[in-house]
């Protein structure tokens, strides 16, 4: 019975999007990010962009919950339900599409749309898509396929558009090699602290660590182990001043991102955006993220505590060894005290720098500026 009701959906679907790919395309934009679950991202500062430059051009964002962000209607924005008939029709019948992820395979684009990839990390550390070890090998095709049905690609830095788009994704078509939207605030002054603290309730005075590690395939928090109460000492020894630490854990673990209580601790897994906490942020705390890069673009301490390497090379591996990042690693809590004792900042900005040429970072502070000029232009 499931198959047949899983067929019959499937069936109906296919037959709508043949129904809608016949309609004409109007001129307007549909946003996604991360799958429906945030207004957030590069997606989000494109579309802000747009809407003050250009109010002409509709546009149409994609929610799993819709519902929570209904107040993008009163600016005019259309919000429909990710994967519904509406969603399928809008998406069909719109000349630009823009996602930050894998999109929903059965989607297929006529070659008279624009289908615009920002991806959702920069740098080059963790293998993605064709290289990942941790998938089978119809599932690194399946996802070299969704990836080519894209016209315009965008890369944080040369190693990105080398190691991840052509030869990870197979992608043969445009790169935009001008950074990635989300990080062209932390390039510039713009201010965010305030909002973050209040949301967060941080004093105004204390200095702010942002935790914020990658997901493992387990969906455990085994490896997350981080003994909150010395390292919030550590850190007061060595940079002086009162600290308040935010959990940032992935989505796919969010339902156990707190278990402590310590009055020092903040929940930040529901906070909307992350480029605003990496803003707030004095330093931050990952493992494998791609985080690190963004917040690299601030020369702020990053540290990176991970006790599983071994485990996580022969699960997923990286593009670049690990032991070449220029963020101090620890594998356990007494490490992690001791990095940070021992943390040189000249020595940091140096490494840092050194980087992002060996990199080739694109980073530029005006990828919003141009994806909008390229839609705006290509719409006209």
């Amino acid at each position: 019975m499931k198959q047949r009701i899983k067929y019959a959906i499937e069936h109906g679907v296919q037959n709508a999007l043949q129904l809608f790919r016949v309609l004409p395309l109007q001129p307007r934009v549909n946003f996604i990010a991360f799958s429906g679950r945030q207004y957030s991202d590069s997606p989000r500062r494109i579309s802000e962009l747009l809407h003050r430059e250009h109010p002409e051009i509709q546009q149409v964002w994609a929610f799993n919950e819709p519902e929570k962000f209904r107040f993008l209607e009163e600016k005019g924005i259309k919000v429909v339900k990710y994967k519904s008939l509406e969603y399928l029709y809008y998406v069909m019948t719109s000349k630009v599409y823009v996602d930050n992820a894998e999109f929903w395979s059965i989607l297929k684009f006529r070659p008279e749309q624009m289908v615009l990839q920002t991806w959702h990390g920069g740098g080059a550390y963790k293998r993605v898509g064709g290289h990942r070890i941790d998938v089978n090998e119809r599932e690194q095709q399946h996802a070299v396929e969704k990836m080519n049905k894209i016209t315009l690609f965008l890369s944080s830095s040369k190693a990105f558009t080398d190691f991840v788009i052509r030869d990870a994704y197979q992608y043969q078509g445009e790169v935009l090699e001008c950074g990635l939207p989300r990080n062209d605030d932390l390039l510039s002054s713009t201010p965010v602290s305030r909002r973050v603290r209040d949301a967060l309730n941080i004093p105004d005075d204390a200095k702010v660590l942002i935790y914020a590690p990658t997901f493992r395939n387990s969906h455990s928090l085994d490896l997350y182990d981080v003994d909150f109460a010395p390292l919030k000492a550590a850190l007061e020894r060595k940079f002086g001043g009162e600290w308040i630490i935010a959990l940032r854990m992935h989505y796919y673990v969010a339902d156990k991102a707190m278990a402590s209580q310590a009055p020092f601790l903040r929940n930040a897994t529901d906070y909307p955006d992350m480029q605003d906490l990496l803003q707030c942020a004095d330093v931050l705390l990952t493992d494998y993220s791609s985080c690190m890069w963004d917040f690299s673009l601030l020369h702020r301490p990053c540290f990176l505590y991970a006790r599983d390497i071994s485990e996580y090379r022969g699960e997923r591996d990286f593009y670049t060894p690990i032991d070449s990042w220029p963020f101090p690693l620890a594998s356990d809590n007494d490490e992690l005290e001791k990095i940070i004792a021992a943390f040189d900042a000249d020595a940091y900005l140096d490494a840092v720098d050194r980087h992002h040429e060996e990199l080739g970072s694109t980073e530029s502070g005006t990828a919003a500026r141009q994806c909008a000029e390229r839609i705006a232009a290509f719409l006209k």
